[in-house]
């Protein structure tokens, strides 16, 4: 992998902290604002697995920050689901054109937020067990796409979870299907040694920004964040878009 500029490092840098700040606070999202920037770095064939294993550190970082809000029956539920499907989809992206990946990234982020208004995204309580349909979904889409969070969010949420309590469940879960996703990543040579520094520099970073979003996370409007989430989301499904048509 080549060395990438100077400036282009620090925006890389700043993208990560931001996202793991808003992710820490919303609890969703935080791979699907880092990818469009990561992509342009160093093409979507290496962001991917890159923010897998930044998520590692993200993850950890919002789990053991509201580690006493996490509802660990969900997570067993999801994680039967997510952590199989995660590793078919690991398999699909690893043979998959990067052009089309690039597209189909950029339309399925477009139809997340879409379906973040439908009705049916309002649905009523969730039973526990339904977890594991819900891991099987994200799991898949997940690995492919690099982050599939919005997709989720809505089911975790109407089961009842909201603040530390979404952010913590969700993390909890999720840092099983990254461990997944490397692990398939790698066994395809995905992930080379000067990947594996810079998804480790990136998820530090992450990190730091997951931790701090976890104590501001009560102060702060859903709907104002869920807006920008939404509009980055669009704004990078677009970029996506116009950079898997090149």
């Amino acid at each position: 992998m080549d060395d990438i500029p100077l400036l282009l490092g620090l925006l890389v840098g700043v993208t990560a902290l931001l996202a793991g700040t808003l992710g820490g606070i919303t609890g969703m999202s935080t791979g699907i604002m880092a990818l469009p920037i990561l992509a342009f770095a160093f093409g979507i064939r290496e962001a991917v697995p890159i923010v897998s294993v930044a998520m590692l550190f993200n993850m950890t970082s919002r789990a053991i920050a509201n580690r006493n809000y996490v509802n660990y029956r969900v997570v067993f539920w999801y994680c039967l689901g997510a952590v199989p499907a995660a590793a078919i989809g690991g398999i699909v992206f690893a043979n998959a054109p990067a052009e089309i990946l690039a597209r189909a990234l950029g339309l399925f982020l477009l139809v997340l937020v879409v379906w973040r208004h439908l009705p049916m995204a309002q649905m009523a309580k969730m039973p526990l067990r339904a977890f594991v349909g819900v891991g099987l979904g994200q799991g898949f889409l997940s690995a492919i796409f690099g982050g599939a969070g919005p997709f989720g969010a809505h089911f975790f949420l109407s089961y009842g979870l909201t603040k530390n309590a979404f952010v913590g469940t969700v993390a909890a879960g999720t840092l099983w299907v990254n461990v997944m996703k490397a692990t398939i990543y790698g066994s395809f040579s995905l992930l080379d040694a000067d990947l594996l520094i810079t998804a480790t520099g990136v998820g530090l970073v992450m990190a730091v920004g997951a931790y701090t979003g976890a104590h501001v996370v009560k102060r702060v409007s859903d709907n104002s964040f869920k807006i920008i989430v939404e509009v980055v989301m669009v704004l990078s499904g677009v970029f996506l878009l116009i950079q898997g048509a090149r």
